[in-house]
């Protein structure tokens, strides 16, 4: 439904480098990245509001790069959602519709069907003023689903929302989605947010697509250290994987560690905290292992977070309460613990 093909612009000192973008017709795609990466300007060129200086941007089908805003059959939800404040939130909704001339019958159909399916009938005669950021955002939605849109754009459409109702919105975005069958592009740099609503996750740094796959896949397999950061991992070490003898091992801090699948040369190892496992000295359990000391331990709700110190190559571990021994204390600064590391999750990328 959207192909975007070597995309290029600048503006100012920023600038947006070969982008390539593919999105199915009926997909929900999330772009994260850090701010300052690229990722509303994107949108905005999808939208028409700034022209490529190359590249070429299709929609269902259509080349579109060139043609104005409203001949893309695109609708954008920004950022900060753009409602008119001195209009009701029913004026906002089927505001696209009176421009397009669309009949007063039809209309409240349309803002009929879609208050209900976004519950917010009972909030359709107030200003934006005096509705909280779920309803704005809501009322906002509802707006850019009335014109009918091939796509829908939303830019960090759950940012101004608590965390509470962050979680609720995923749920009623993503129904909507599926119930509508509409291509939607959603820019986040919420994680949870991302995998709560993306079939598949692209990351954005430094004006360029780096990697785009299925979630899991962007979890585990992260392209490099940079993606890596942005999909949460905290453990991503420098090194170099040395073969002797016939066997491999990855060498970073002074520390070495027999790893089957690491390359030979200069690579970074990526593992996940959850996926690093503190046993008790002479624990019996597979995969490399390595003696470290606790340095730091963080309760967090039922999970407890742990700075493991091996040599000079430090790791996070993050476990439920509870796990390694009924003992309150059995994993308090100063212990001593056999580090293992499950093979098959860790992950070498490029330096």
């Amino acid at each position: 439904m959207i192909q975007v093909r070597s995309l290029s612009i600048k503006l100012g000192e920023f600038s947006l480098r070969d982008v390539h973008l593919s999105v199915n017709r009926g997909e929900y795609v999330v772009i994260m990245g850090p701010t300052g990466s690229g990722k509303t300007v994107l949108l905005e060129c999808l939208v028409g509001l700034y022209g490529a200086e190359s590249g070429e941007v299709w929609i269902g089908g259509r080349r579109m790069d060139g043609e104005p805003p409203e001949r893309r059959g695109v609708a954008y939800v920004p950022q900060d959602y753009c409602l008119f404040p001195h209009m009701t939130l029913a004026d906002n909704i089927t505001y696209g519709m009176r421009l397009r001339g669309t009949p007063a019958e039809e209309r409240a159909q349309k803002l009929q069907m879609l208050s209900d399916l976004l519950g917010i009938g009972h909030l359709l005669d107030r200003r934006p003023l005096h509705l909280s950021g779920g309803e704005r955002q809501r009322g906002a939605l509802a707006r850019a689903l009335a014109i009918d849109p091939d796509v829908l754009l939303l830019d960090e459409p759950l940012s101004a929302v608590d965390e509470y109702t962050r979680d609720s919105l995923c749920e009623m975005l993503k129904g909507l989605q599926r119930k509508l069958g509409i291509t939607t592009l959603h820019v986040s740099h919420n994680l949870d947010e991302a995998l709560a609503v993306g079939d598949r996750i692209a990351v954005f740094g430094n004006g360029t697509i780096l990697q785009e796959d299925e979630p899991c896949e962007v979890l585990s397999r992260p392209a490099n250290s940079f993606v890596a950061r942005c999909v949460g991992v905290s453990n991503v070490v420098p090194g170099r994987g040395v073969v002797e003898d016939g066997q491999r091992w990855f060498e970073a801090d002074g520390v070495r560690l027999h790893l089957r699948s690491v390359p030979e040369g200069p690579c970074v190892l990526i593992v996940r905290p959850e996926h690093v496992r503190p046993m008790p000295p002479g624990a019996r359990d597979r995969g490399p292992r390595m003696e470290a000391v606790v340095r730091h331990r963080q309760e967090r709700g039922p999970l407890v977070w742990l700075d493991l110190q091996m040599g000079g190559l430090s790791l996070k571990a993050c476990l439920p309460s509870g796990a390694f021994s009924p003992d309150a204390d059995s994993l308090s600064a100063g212990t001593r613990v056999d580090v293992v590391l499950p093979e098959h999750e860790v992950h070498f990328a490029p330096n």
